[in-house]
């Protein structure tokens, strides 16, 4: 007995080393992780030509490490090299851009690479896509006509600032009057339509304004024409009216009015000026760079001292937009504002076009819910219309890839600097991407900025 539980041992141990030896021979054989390999590493078909985004594919700096952006859902991508991995990846691709790509997050395609990213074609949809915005807190969501008719609690609970976007079908039933969007069904009364402003900032080069300073004309009230008087006193005689955002010189200044051409004045509260201003320290001569007067409530772009673009910006309520130098540290194409915790007020807002973050929680962006640039509306970002908002992304720095929808910078120095300042601090200093946001005197009225970290 004791001779065949020696020999069956024997066998035991002899079946081990040989299942050893056969995974230590097919471990040889498998690619290191690091090791450069082709497309049927992958288990592609070797006619592959692109690999396609599944979804928006994040993009790494280093493999798995450091997010340096997205790719666009269906962007046919190119590859430098691929590879190998032992994580879930299987391998990674590394872009001619820059970056790296899970290989399990795309697909083969024998289609030659498509990477064009048309920024136009966002502008276009902001400005067409219909809009809606739920107006007060208790709107609730119901998943069926049925329900809403019921009313109750069974539907979603939406916040006092949820922008709505898509498909927005009235409906009439009961003697009532509901929406039909893509959040669910709503009662009708509790949200209202939005347009997206076509307002355009001036291409200085293109059209130069006839004298520096210029002003835009923003009436104190939008029902209200803006007059012209013959003299700089509000019981002057009324000669003329003005149309809002009118280019108007600034020729002289004098007890709250303005001279913008001979015995024609305007009150100078309904005048946003824009002035030249100096290049910050630290900026290149030849950088590009955006100045933000929060008091005009206006917007600069210049390479170097040649200022480029003007127009109108919304920034934040009372003391909200903190001033100070940054470089944006992030751009995207399309982002969803969502309120951060240490917001008073909350807010959820998707589809914003053209979001350029610059320090934690404030980015510059388009605006499709509100048409009141030239005055402060926001809580703490910066919002210009749409079309202006689409300049000042594809202008600035870092660039976005073809074919990407977000990037971040890849250096401290590689972001468009952007000096937002007023008349108690004219000349800020560079400030800290993580710096706490300033304390706020007062709860300020919604609806649109966020921590812009959160994507869809």
């Amino acid at each position: 007995m004791q001779r065949r539980w020696i020999g069956l041992c024997a066998t035991v141990v002899a079946v081990a080393c040989a299942a050893v030896d056969v995974d230590d021979a097919f471990a040889d054989r498998r690619p290191r992780p690091g090791a450069t390999i082709e497309v049927t590493g992958l288990g592609w078909p070797a006619s592959t030509q692109s690999a396609e985004a599944i979804g928006a594919v994040k993009v790494y700096r280093q493999r798995g490490k450091r997010r340096r952006g997205r790719l666009a859902a269906g962007t046919r991508t190119g590859w430098v090299r691929i590879v190998a991995s032992r994580d879930r990846c299987r391998g990674w691709l590394e872009l001619a851009v820059g970056g790296w790509v899970c290989a399990r997050d795309l697909r083969p395609s024998e289609l030659p690479p498509v990477t064009a990213t048309d920024t136009a074609q966002i502008t276009a949809a902001a400005l067409a896509r219909a809009h809606a915005g739920v107006v007060a807190a208790g709107a609730r969501a119901y998943p069926t006509l049925a329900a809403a008719l019921r009313g109750g609690r069974s539907g979603k609970p939406l916040a006092g600032w949820t922008f709505l976007h898509g498909a927005i079908v009235p409906i009439t039933a009961g003697g009532r009057r509901f929406v039909k969007t893509r959040r669910g069904v709503i009662a009708a009364d509790r949200v209202e339509p939005r347009h997206a402003s076509s307002f355009v900032g001036l291409d200085l080069i293109a059209t130069p304004p006839a004298s520096w300073p210029f002003a835009y004309v923003v009436a104190r009230r939008k029902v209200d024409p803006v007059v012209v008087r013959a003299q700089p006193d509000a019981t002057a005689q009324a000669i003329d009216t003005i149309g809002a955002r009118a280019v108007v010189a600034v020729l002289e200044e004098r007890a709250g009015f303005v001279r913008i051409g001979v015995d024609r004045w305007v009150a100078r509260d309904e005048l946003r000026v824009v002035r030249t201003a100096p290049r910050p320290h630290g900026i290149a001569a030849d950088e590009r760079w955006l100045d933000v007067d929060l008091d005009e409530q206006v917007l600069v772009a210049y390479v170097g001292d040649q200022p480029v673009y003007a127009t109108l910006v919304s920034g934040g309520r009372g003391k909200s937009t903190p001033t100070g130098i940054h470089r944006v540290r992030e751009k995207r194409a399309v982002a969803r504002l969502k309120s951060p915790a240490i917001a008073r007020g909350r807010w959820d807002v998707g589809d914003v076009p053209f979001a350029l973050t610059f320090r934690k929680y404030y980015a510059v962006h388009g605006a499709y819910w509100h048409d009141s640039f030239g005055k402060p509306r926001s809580q703490g970002c910066v919002n210009v219309a749409p079309r202006d908002a689409q300049f000042l992304f594809d202008w600035t720095m870092p660039a976005l890839p073809p074919g990407w929808t977000s990037v971040h910078a890849q250096s401290e120095r590689d972001g468009t600097p952007i000096r937002l300042r007023n008349r108690k601090d004219p000349d800020p200093v560079w400030t800290d991407f993580d710096a706490p946001p300033p304390v706020r005197t007062r709860d300020v009225a919604p609806p649109d900025d966020a921590s812009v970290d959160s994507a869809p």
